[in-house]
Parts: C-alpha cells; sequence; structure tokens
C-alpha cells in the first residue's frame, strides 16, 4: 500500500504535468480514501473538467464563428473591389452600399446567435423564478403577430392560466424562435400550444407546411443544420439549436418531428 507520502508525490508529478499543459490528464484518486489530499484531487480534477469543457467551448466557438463569418466577409469584400474597380454611377454606388449593408446585418445576427449560444453553455445555472406562463407566451408571440398578418397567415396560442418556475431571459427567445421558423419556412397556420403536468411544461409550435426531410430530423438542432430541401429563406441555421440549449439548461428535452400536416418542434421541462 501506498504511503502518504508516496501518493502526494505521484499526484504531484501528476499535476505539474496538467501545469505544463499536457492534455487529457488527471490525478489518479481513488474512491475509498477520505483523507484531505484524497479531497484536494477530487478537486482539481473537477476543476480540470471544467477546464477543458470551457476550452472545447472556445474551440467550437472559433471554429463555427469562422466558418460561418467568411462567407458574409468575402461577399462584403468581393462587392467593394468591384465597386473600387472602376467608377461607378450614384445608383450602382448605392445598390453596393445595400448589398453590404445586407452582410453587416447577417454578420451581426450571426455574432449575437454564437455569443448567446456561448454565454448559456458556459453557465453554471440559469436563474429561475415564477411567472405566469399565459405573460410569458404572449411576450414571445407579440413580435410575431404583424408578420403573421402580413402574410396572411393564422397564428393562434392555447395554454393554462398557471404560474411557471423558469429563466425567461432565454425561454422567451428560445419561444421566439420556434415561431419565427414557423413563420419563415413554415405555410399555412402557426398553433402554439402549452400544457403544464405533473411539474413539467410542454410547449408545441406546429404549421402546416411540408415538414421537415426525414433524413434532416436527426440532426435538426445541430448547429448550422439546415433543411434547405424543403425549407426556403436564408438563416444562420442556429435557431434550433439555440432552443435545444434552453431546453437543456432548464434539464429538460427538445425534438422535432413531421405530423401529417405539417412539422412540431417540442420544448419539454421541468418548471
Amino acid at each position: 500500500m501506498e504511503s502518504f507520502g508516496e501518493l502526494a508525490v505521484g499526484r504531484s508529478r501528476r499535476s505539474k504535468g496538467l501545469a505544463d499543459g499536457a492534455q487529457n490528464l488527471r490525478l489518479d484518486v481513488t474512491g475509498d480514501r477520505d483523507d484531505e489530499i484524497t479531497r484536494l484531487g477530487h478537486t482539481l480534477n473537477h476543476m480540470l473538467d471544467r477546464l477543458e469543457a470551457a476550452a472545447e467551448r472556445e474551440r467550437r466557438f472559433v471554429a463555427d464563428a469562422s466558418h460561418e463569418l467568411r462567407t458574409p466577409l468575402t461577399l462584403m469584400r468581393a462587392e467593394l473591389d468591384v465597386a473600387l474597380y472602376r467608377s461607378r454611377s450614384a445608383g450602382e454606388l448605392t445598390e453596393t452600399l445595400r448589398s453590404v449593408d445586407t452582410e453587416v446585418q447577417r454578420l451581426i445576427h450571426l455574432s449575437n446567435a454564437l455569443l448567446e449560444l456561448e454565454e448559456l453553455g458556459s453557465s453554471d445555472h440559469i436563474s429561475r423564478a415564477p411567472v405566469r406562463l399565459t405573460d410569458l407566451i404572449e411576450a414571445a408571440v407579440a413580435p410575431h403577430l404583424r408578420t403573421a398578418e402580413r402574410t396572411g397567415r393564422v397564428l393562434t396560442v392555447e395554454a393554462p392560466d398557471t404560474a411557471v418556475d423558469v429563466d425567461t431571459r432565454w425561454l422567451q427567445p428560445a419561444l421566439g424562435n420556434l415561431l419565427d421558423n414557423a413563420l419563415r419556412h413554415g405555410t399555412g397556420a402557426v398553433r402554439l400550444t402549452a400544457t403544464v403536468h405533473e411539474g413539467r411544461l410542454r410547449r408545441c409550435v406546429t404549421d402546416e407546411g411540408t415538414g421537415f426531410p426525414p433524413e434532416f430530423l436527426p440532426r435538426a438542432f445541430d448547429r448550422f443544420a439546415r433543411a434547405e430541401a424543403s425549407r426556403t429563406g436564408k438563416g444562420s441555421g442556429l435557431g434550433l439549436a439555440f432552443v435545444q440549449a434552453v431546453a437543456i439548461a432548464h434539464g429538460g428535452t427538445a425534438h422535432a418531428e413531421n405530423t401529417g400536416r405539417g412539422s412540431c418542434v417540442i420544448l419539454a421541462l421541468p418548471c
């Protein structure tokens, strides 16, 4: 059996390796001891898990940003190069500026979406507080009523007037994303239903479009996934990824499926 001193020396060596930047290393801590060194080892391993997770989030954030921001930046550079290549009329310059402005707005949207996903993923906990379910849904639906009216779509809501314990900062925009997707990519009436049963909140947003391609459903919540085969219109591909991140942060799940008359995205979480 190793002595206390031998254990301390061995763990000290592994700690030095970790401090020097070695990857995937953990202190060898047994589960049958309850001394100060062992407890310290568990604490350090927990810290290393968190550091590794943070490093992975940072790596993924940089990779996602590099991949998705490259296209609008390239388009902007091309537009400006063409505009500067020879003299342009005022009308042509105006069109160039409008095109560049479109790409700038796309960059802003992508950047904000990526930052929100990173913030949500790096949070230790969400801030739950009691809120009337009808008030929460009303706030989420309000920005989309004009869009529905302008396009001749019907947007209906069905929810009980009860209190739920959730983080409205994240849940409200998650519902907004679901409604936006249904209005932009689906057709026909859009319906948001919410139920509360045995401490769980279930929300479902349906439309009457062609639904998701079957091969897309397993990756519907992946970052930058797009079902372009059946759904048109520009988008970042981050809306459903954000919805899933909000669900997971609440200890819940997000699920997408096709119905007989369109698509349905379900957000279920404890409340």
